[in-house]
């Protein structure tokens, strides 16, 4: 069965977005993104933001949720909508397949606000993101690689945010590494 956009009713093409397959609708260029595509396209829009857990359903607390009238791209289930984290994107979810189905532009807001939850994050969260993550690197359930690769981000944007807090910090570090004899 043809993917047909929830929307429009017509068949979507294939496409790829960040190098990630999706399916677009020609007509009013919503995106369809298969289970687990979503993360792998902003994660590739964005490098940054793979320590960013945002997954669906997995917190009833934090996800709004209502029934659309409307049925999966594929056919399999119906889609409910669903805000995406904190980002303010009401996205449409296939509770059959696990696809996510977004309306046009709402993938670059998506990005858009987690960059800016990225960037004004204090150190704090930052070190405690760390610790989070290395405990992932050793017991988690994603692959190690995953793993690392998430705790790597978050250590280099914990350095980035106590430079930003502590410019003075910069300058000594700087002047240490002027100075240093073994160079």
């Amino acid at each position: 069965m043809t993917a047909q956009c929830p929307r429009c009713a017509i068949a979507l093409a294939a496409t790829e977005l960040q190098q990630v397959p999706v399916a677009r609708c020609p007509r009013c260029r919503g995106l369809w993104f298969e289970a687990h595509a979503l993360r792998a396209a902003r994660e590739a829009a964005d490098p940054d933001l793979a320590f960013l857990d945002v997954e669906l359903w997995s917190d009833a607390e934090q996800f709004r949720h209502a029934p659309r009238s409307g049925r999966c791209p594929t056919g399999d289930g119906a889609l409910h909508a669903l805000e995406y984290g904190h980002t303010g994107v009401t996205v449409d979810y296939c509770d059959a397949c696990f696809g996510v189905w977004l309306d046009e532009a709402e993938f670059e807001r998506i990005v858009s606000a987690l960059e800016h939850e990225v960037d004004t994050r204090p150190a704090s969260e930052y070190l405690r993101a760390a610790l989070h993550e290395a405990r992932q690197l050793l017991t988690g359930p994603q692959p190690l690689l995953d793993e690392w690769r998430s705790l790597r981000s978050v250590l280099k944007l914990l350095e980035y945010r106590v430079l930003s807090e502590h410019p003075g910090l910069h300058q000594r570090l700087l002047a240490l590494q002027a100075g240093n004899p073994f160079r």
